[in-house]
């Protein structure tokens, strides 16, 4: 944002001379030789915005004057006047936001005669304009029906056109003018207008289909309104579940001061969660209203100058939950002092009241305002950070502080303020990168010597430093799930001092424990056609299919079979008080079965002797004590190694829920490596993170958000291990990642239903089930982490565990989910992209 700043201070607005006529200037009679063809293609299928893509190829004659200038490089006037000759109006400034150029592209290669320049351009037709232009096409939105026009450059009305291609995909073309001369494959049109010496007015009306049309509309009044509302409701509907949540713990039988506390938490943040999502996202609702029904200018100058007390509201509702110490709490206070002095008296810094900067605005203005956006960025900052320190100390994250020893250790401001002032300047350069970026890819042919390229440089800068508090206020308090999800776990924290076998045992740990797996494991499902009104469903489908595995569960697990003599169910009796015996019993279990499979070998009658006297000291590892203290025998399908690796690593299921999360959280290292690649970098996916403000930052806290995905799945895992189906760890992993991939095969329907394409579902439910997997290995090697002494490797003692027949069985379940990783990483290579973040949208050329 400094950048940003400093630009639009200081950019310089050149001199340049009179505009010239167009055949002097671009030399149109050279052109006369000079041999073009151009096509446009539709693409509607798998994604949610038709991908419109053009191309342009020019034979240029060597004899046209400004040949050799398109030899030079881009950054030169010479070849910016001589392609702007061949794909631009006879303007001096375009600014075509519409626009989007492949890499490599326009390529000018020699021929015989002259040069071929080829000019590959593509777009969606989105929600962002009525119209704009694409090469030498115009594309035309309508509700019902699309137009595409053809409209080269005025440079190129002389040239002798060979072929103009219209593929408007399938199921074809509606009508067009002139008639055709003919047709490619199933849905191309084709004109061969050889000999005119005039470009052919070619004009084609499509028909799109309901989906794509649908999402080309979603600027629309309601359509909008609808889709905020829907996204809204999502958190609307989590906050109303954490406040029925905290009273159901109040009212509980017994409950203890830690339990009340965190029952009071669970109901400040669901009252902050609302408010903060209706500062946030319900005044987009209504501005569009006043927009609507009222000046539209006038509100939109209002919209400006709000953006700034409304990021404060919004920062001082974290503060409110954070509750920091005074250090904190001032230093929030005099980073709020610029933005309400800028927002209350715009007069004084010589910004007009809607905050929005002119071309004659004097510096100090630019300067108020900047300081009033970076204050409003820090500030927002801020609050996060002592809302999400309180949450991650009541849940235990944060360590008691060592100077009061088990006393609370608070945010302090030596920590946190180079933090704050460090993620604040970085975000800010991004950002002025981003939308300096983002002004060379649509001016790149506009006229560099013209005053007007100056003034309109610096008009867009200075329109990015007033929006910056908005765009980073959508984007930032996004993320305050997060909180959410450390709110929830520090109930279930609270509760994980009673003995119970699971955080499902219970109905008023079960309700925050489901509530736990969507906001932090699962993914955000249910938009559809660039619309979330069904996205709060996804949230209790989340929780519906987490339940579902709990209930199907029970009578599957090993410790839920009967004892054989009492038929007492075996988990009331497998307590943390015989942790020691039983592994020590497992530990000789597999000692004789490793002897029994030796002799195996031999088959002598000495070693039937000896094999019938191992059987029977097995039969006596068997034998059981009930929670009565009677004697009792194990299930006869059940052996001492089941038991020992059902029980765990650790005595809890919160024990187990913290220690498979930090394993889960070590090997999603990678997994988050890969769909950061696939979701932020691969293929059109970096155009929007290059091109958005926020989208270096965004790829940083994708990362942090997938890890903590990772974590929180893996929690799940360990808390619900002894009341999951399965002997081994894969197996209990393969029914959580079920609980994960069910959602996503109904959204994945949808999607289907709708033709939008499934984006990474597939590699991101298969990436979860392989780091469940190998979470699920290492828990059950960690229950027997005790022998690691006596074993070369851990491999040894994973193999000593499993027995050869079940590890072999391991390893190919683990081949087999990176093959299909693989498979769908090809299959899916070319994603189709979409259009960039709306931040940074534009409309077409000028």
């Amino acid at each position: 944002m400094l950048l940003l700043t400093l630009c639009a201070v200081l950019w310089p607005a050149r001199a340049g001379a009179v505009q010239e006529s167009l055949d002097k200037r671009c030399d149109t009679a050279g052109l006369d030789k000079a041999e073009a063809s151009a096509s446009v293609r539709l693409a509607h299928g798998g994604r949610i915005h038709t991908k419109v893509t053009a191309s342009l190829t020019v034979h240029v004659p060597s004899s046209w004057r400004l040949a050799s200038s398109l030899l030079m490089s881009e950054d030169t006037g010479a070849y910016r006047k001589a392609m702007g000759c061949l794909t631009r109006p006879h303007e001096s400034q375009h600014q075509w936001w519409g626009e989007w150029r492949p890499e490599g592209s326009p390529r000018v290669s020699a021929e015989k005669g002259g040069f071929e320049v080829a000019f590959d351009t593509f777009s969606w037709i989105d929600e962002a304009t009525e119209w704009f232009a694409l090469g030498p096409w115009k594309v035309k939105r309508g509700v019902a029906y699309w137009r595409l026009l053809f409209a080269p450059a005025p440079g190129l009305h002389r040239v002798d056109w060979t072929e103009i291609l219209v593929d408007p995909g399938a199921p074809g073309a509606e009508s067009a003018e002139p008639e055709p001369t003919t047709r490619k494959d199933a849905t191309a049109l084709v004109w061969y207008p050889k000999g005119e010496r005039a470009p052919p007015p070619v004009d084609v009306r499509i028909e799109p289909s309901w989906q794509r049309s649908l999402g080309a509309q979603d600027d629309r009044l309601l359509f909008a309104n609808v889709s905020t509302v829907g996204g809204m409701a999502w958190t609307f509907a989590a906050s109303g579940l954490l406040l029925y949540a905290a009273r159901q713990v109040r009212r509980r039988a017994g409950a203890s001061a830690a339990e009340t506390r965190a029952a009071r938490t669970l109901s400040d943040w669901a009252w902050v969660s609302a408010g903060l999502v209706t500062v946030v996202n319900a005044d987009e609702v209504f501005y569009r209203l006043a927009r609507a029904l009222g000046d539209e200018e006038a509100w939109y100058d209002r919209e400006q100058r709000l953006s700034l007390p409304m990021s404060l509201g919004a920062a001082v509702l974290m503060l409110a939950f954070g509750r920091p110490r005074r250090p904190v709490a001032w230093a929030a206070v005099a980073l709020a002092a610029p933005l309400l002095a800028v927002s209350c008296a715009p007069q004084r810094f010589g910004l007009p009241t809607s905050l929005e900067l002119h071309g004659g605005a004097p510096d100090r203005a630019v300067y108020a305002l900047f300081t009033a956006q970076g204050c409003a960025l820090a500030l927002g900052l801020v609050g996060f950070a002592a809302a999400a320190w309180r949450a991650a100390r009541d849940c235990g994250l944060v360590p008691p502080s060592r100077t009061a020893p088990y006393g609370p250790r608070e945010l302090q401001l030596r920590y946190a303020g180079p933090a704050v002032l460090v993620s604040t300047v970085v975000v800010g350069v991004c950002y002025a990168l981003t939308a300096e970026r983002d002004w060379q890819r649509a001016s790149w042919l506009s006229h560099r010597g013209d005053p007007a390229y100056g003034w309109e440089h610096l008009d867009d800068l200075r329109t990015n430093l007033t929006w910056f508090a908005v765009n980073f206020q959508n984007w930032w308090f996004w993320y305050h799930w997060l909180i959410t999800g450390l709110v929830v776990l520090t109930a279930l924290r609270a509760a994980s001092v009673r003995a119970t076998e699971s955080p499902v045992a219970e109905a008023e740990d079960r309700r925050l424990f489901l509530l736990f797996f969507p906001v932090i494991v699962g993914l955000g499902l249910g938009a559809f056609e660039n619309n979330s009104l069904l996205e709060a469903l996804w949230l209790f489908l989340n929780m519906a299919a987490l339940r579902l595995i709990t209930v199907v569960a029970p009578g599957r697990t090993v410790l839920g079979h009967d004892l054989e003599r009492t038929g007492e169910r075996l988990g009331a009796s497998v307590t943390a008080a015989r942790r020691s015996d039983l592994l020590g019993r497992a530990r000789r279990y597999r000692e004789i079965h490793a002897m029994m499979r030796r002799l195996e070998a031999g088959q002598s009658d000495d070693d039937i002797l000896q094999r019938r006297l191992l059987e029977q000291e097995v039969r006596g590892l068997h034998t059981w004590t009930s929670g009565a203290g009677t004697t009792d025998r194990l299930p006869s399908d059940v052996s001492v190694v089941d038991v020992a690796l059902a029980m765990g690593p650790r005595d809890t299921w919160w024990g187990n829920g913290c220690r498979a999360a930090l394993i889960a959280c070590l090997f999603g290292l990678p997994a988050s490596a890969v769909v950061v690649w696939s979701g932020w970098i691969r293929g059109d996916n970096w155009r929007g993170s290059a091109y958005y403000g926020f989208g270096l930052p965004d790829m940083v806290s994708g990362f942090v958000t997938w890890q903590t995905c990772w974590a929180g799945a893996g929690f799940v895992l360990g808390a619900l291990w002894r009341c999951l189906p399965g002997r081994r760890g894969p197996v209990k992993a393969l029914m959580v990642a079920a609980a994960f991939a069910l959602p996503a095969g109904v959204d994945a329907l949808g999607n289907f239903l709708m033709d939008q394409g499934y984006g990474d579902i597939g590699l991101e439910v298969l990436t979860m089930l392989l780091v469940l997997t190998l979470t699920g290995i290492a828990l059950d090697l960690d229950v027997f982490q005790g022998e690691r002494r006596f074993w070369q490797s851990r491999f040894g003692l994973l193999l000593s565990i499993y027995q050869m027949r079940y590890l072999s069985l391991q390893l190919a379940y683990l081949v087999a989910q990176a093959v299909a990783m693989v498979t769908l990483w090809q299959f899916f290579a070319d994603t189709g992209g979409g259009p960039p973040a709306k931040e940074l949208e534009g409309g077409g050329g000028r």
